[in-house]
């Protein structure tokens, strides 16, 4: 279609199609230059659209081609659809300003859509012609070549879609000639012409072939009205925003509005006067009963400074007059008076519930099982509540002037100790500083002198248009709370001894324990490589296994008491974790394959860089896992597997096909001295400290374990050992 751009013959309606075109642009630009008035973005918006549907014509009478025509009478629906749709809005906006702005949304949809769908019609006739059909020639009329278009059932659909916004605007315009009041009731008139004039014309052409230099002469007329129109609202006024301005305010203003004559006749009500007092023809009509006796107070001069109560229809008002001005130079009564009504029904509601609000506030603060204190920018009592009363053992009712820094209180501490500076500045303290909570102090109850010890809440609290200050207070009486955690304390602090004196006594007897201990294995060894006798040997195996596991004992408690009195450190060397594993391997593969079970360790790839950590206390962490899945299973296998995660953490895995636990057991075997059943101690042996030292010592490296079990499935063992990388050694 490139050949459709450019004008191919230039003829009289190419040159009449331009210059109204170019008419039409220049009164936009000057229009814009002048005063606003309602409605003015919606006549720009019909103007611009209006030049390019003048420029669409223009390029359609220039193509000799009927290829070029219809591409160009597609290209000028969007703007066809846009026009009537924008000028309908612009009488919407001018008729009923105060309610264009309810349909905001509405308006950009149907302002914007339909051109787009009459686009996407047009431009698609070829694959379904129900937009032009197959009868579209060119035939020659007024001696130009020109399109005649065989009209489809979308078109038509089109045509009715935007008869109905011209309708809607001759309507509105038509009744604004009858209704208007009668400065305005020419405009209407004209903008009826206006509006109706582009539709005779298109109508004219679509029933009677009627053609401007054989073409659509509505783009035309269009084009005249809107100048017309332009020179009316510049040149005359007529939509002088002012006066518009002043009857907007007076048909949307929310409250009920009327305007009486001097006799008390009705002269006129905004909408909301009408629906609210049943008014339906206004002008002449005698004022309702329900106003009458104000209408009396107002000729009379009888109305009320600050308005006139009035009850209406279970609403309640107060109504304000204003006399209307007199004529230029004219002496004598008023010639009337706007009468204003203010709904005051929920301004009374919310005032009345504001009240009910303060009784509920000061029954609540009075049965409050805290004692409440106000006090105001000098640190005097301006409240209190009964229960304060009770608390401090007054009776405040005003007359003497209270403050909670009278020497009177003997202000202390809840160990019975001076603080002067709070004794000071306890009236004053809350003022400009943090909400305080649960401060506790002692004072002597007025009442009998008793010492009671009390928790303080305060917060200071602005109010009043003036910003007084004032400070909130809450008491509470926790001498008896006090007392109780004193005593908790003092058990507390008994107890943390009792557990030190044990942790010294257990860590000082392994230690003198295992110094003999020590000899009696060394000495077991070399009996055991000395005899030769069967039996004696057998009881000297016994001597040096029992001696064993008495160490193993020993070692275990001296460990835990080491941990509880947070005496035991961790070291931080570099070490290698598989040489660590390779120790556990080799030290109970033995134990395994004495008791028929197969034993694996694997250490992946990613885990056998050096770490930093406690390699001692890695290696203990491991025997101990593996020393209870060997010990805890009798057929099977155990794994032992190293690897790591995604944050290069260590994840350590011992598995095995033992005896398994329930999920109350695994609760209960990170206890001190506790297995997962009685009898386990019984069959199997041990202390019960091993779990307990491998949670300790995990939890020291900052690490995570986790046990899954099921009775007679075996025991999964997890861990997570954060360690970090030993730095590369040069």
């Amino acid at each position: 279609m490139l050949q459709c751009v450019l004008p191919q013959v230039i003829n009289d309606g190419v040159g009449f199609a331009g210059f109204v075109a170019l008419g039409i642009v220049g009164t936009n630009l000057w229009l814009r230059r002048q005063h606003s008035f309602f409605g003015k973005p919606y006549f720009h918006a019909s103007l611009t659209a209006m030049a390019l549907w003048l420029v669409a014509c223009l390029m359609e009478m220039s193509q000799p081609s009927l290829a070029c025509k219809v591409f160009w009478a597609s290209a000028a629906w969007p703007m066809i659809v846009f026009v009537p749709t924008a000028w309908s809005f612009f009488i919407m906006d001018y008729c009923f300003p105060g309610a264009a702005a309810r349909f905001a949304r509405l308006r950009r949809l149907l302002l914007w859509l339909p051109p787009v769908v009459a686009l996407l019609i047009a431009a698609t006739n070829g694959q379904h012609q129900l937009f032009y059909g197959p009868g579209t020639r060119l035939v020659m009329a007024d001696g130009l070549i020109s399109g005649r278009f065989d009209h489809g059932p979308l078109f038509y659909l089109l045509a009715a879609y935007l008869y109905l916004f011209l309708g809607y605007a001759v309507v509105q315009t038509l009744l604004g000639a009858i209704w208007a009041a009668p400065r305005f009731r020419l405009f209407f008139a004209a903008l009826f012409v206006i509006t109706a004039f582009p539709a005779v014309a298109n109508l004219s052409y679509i029933l009677f072939d009627f053609t401007l230099y054989g073409f659509d002469p509505t783009p035309f007329a269009f084009s005249a009205v809107l100048s017309i129109l332009a020179w009316l609202i510049v040149d005359n006024r007529m939509m002088d925003t002012d006066a518009m301005a002043r009857d907007v305010l007076f048909y949307s203003v929310p409250d009920p509005v009327i305007v009486i004559g001097p006799a008390g006749n009705l002269l006129t009500a905004n909408p909301e006067a009408r629906r609210l007092l049943g008014i339906g023809r206004v002008s002449g009509a005698p004022v309702p009963d329900v106003l009458w006796p104000l209408v009396q107070a107002v000729t009379t001069g009888g109305l009320q400074d600050g308005g006139q109560p009035l009850r209406i229809a279970a609403r309640e008002f107060t109504v304000t007059a204003a006399p209307l001005p007199r004529p230029l130079g004219t002496k004598g009564a008023e010639v009337g008076w706007v009468l204003r009504l203010h709904d005051m029904t929920q301004r009374l509601q919310l005032q009345r519930a504001l009240e009910d609000e303060r009784e509920f506030q000061a029954a609540l603060a009075e049965t409050s099982l805290s004692g409440i204190i106000a006090l105001d920018d000098e640190g005097a009592f301006v409240f209190a509540n009964a229960e304060a009363e009770r608390i401090l053992g007054i009776r405040f009712d005003g007359s003497e002037v209270l403050r909670l820094n009278d020497p009177a209180w003997a202000i202390r501490d809840p160990d019975g100790n001076p603080i002067e500076e709070l004794a000071a500045s306890l009236a004053e303290f809350v003022r400009g500083t943090p909400v305080l909570r649960d401060q506790r102090f002692s004072c002597l109850r007025r009442s009998d002198g008793e010492r009671r010890i009390l928790s303080l809440n305060a917060s200071p609290l602005t109010t009043g248009a003036g910003g007084k200050s004032r400070s909130v207070l809450s008491l509470a009486d926790v001498t008896d709370q006090y007392r109780h955690e004193s005593r908790l304390k003092e058990a507390v602090i008994r107890a943390e001894a009792a557990n030190q004196a044990k942790s010294r006594f257990l860590a000082n007897m392994s230690h003198e324990i295992r110094t003999p201990l020590n000899g009696v294995l060394g000495m077991a060894e070399l009996l055991a490589d000395s005899v030769t006798d069967p039996e004696q040997l057998m009881m000297v195996t016994t001597i040096r296994d029992s001696g064993g596991l008495l160490l193993a004992i020993l070692n275990d408690v001296l460990d835990m008491a080491k941990i509880e009195a947070g005496k035991l450190a961790l070291e931080a060397v570099p070490f290698d974790v598989f040489r660590v594993a390779e120790k556990v391997d080799t030290f109970y593969s033995p134990l395994a394959e004495a008791k028929g079970l197969s034993f694996d360790v694997m250490v992946a790839t990613g885990a056998r860089a050096q770490r930093l950590g406690d390699p001692h206390r890695v290696q203990q962490i491991l025997q101990n896992l593996v020393s209870n899945a060997i010990k805890f299973t009798q057929s099977g296998d155990v794994r032992l597997a190293v690897s790591a995660d995604g944050q290069g953490a260590l994840m350590i895995e011992v598995s095995d096909t033992g005896i398994g636990m329930t999920e109350e057991q695994v609760t209960r075997i990170f206890n001190e001295f506790e297995q997962a059943d009685g009898s386990t101690t019984r069959r199997f042996g041990g202390t019960g400290l091993g779990m307990s030292i491998v949670r300790r010592l995990i939890d020291m490296m900052d690490g995570e374990i986790t046990v899954t079990s099921a009775p007679g499935q075996g025991t999964k063992v997890r861990l997570r050992l954060p360690l970090p990388l030993a730095p590369a050694t040069a």
